[in-house]
């Protein structure tokens, strides 16, 4: 073998694999600093009456849990207003019934997972 054939070619940056030039986007989304896009919420727009209203409840008990439920999510949280479509009253007198409720161990502060 000849000296020619043994020489070693150090490796220079042309020869490194650059992943930023495949990962990179045209938009800059990336986490590299460029820009991100920015998330819209969708609203819930929902033209929902007042179901306690339209019931007549006039006030809501913490030991009426059956009702209770119906305006917690599975995972235990309370409904919003926009969701649940209840009126400021009623949802003022829901959330604090849930939380007496809570108090007293009839609802659960955070449902366990399966």
């Amino acid at each position: 073998m000849s000296e020619e054939e043994k020489k070693v070619i150090a490796p220079t940056l042309e020869d490194v694999f650059d992943d930023k030039s495949v990962t990179e986007e045209d938009n800059n989304d990336d986490s590299y600093g460029g820009k991100k896009k920015v998330r819209r919420r969708r609203k819930i727009v929902q033209n929902l009456t007042c179901p306690l209203c339209d019931s007549g409840v006039k006030s809501i008990s913490y030991k009426d849990v059956y009702q209770l439920k119906k305006f917690t999510s599975v995972r235990g949280k309370v409904i919003a207003t926009e969701k649940s479509g209840a009126c400021h009253k009623h949802q003022k007198q829901l959330k604090r019934a849930i939380k007496r409720a809570r108090y007293m161990a009839l609802l659960p502060y955070v449902a366990k997972e399966a």
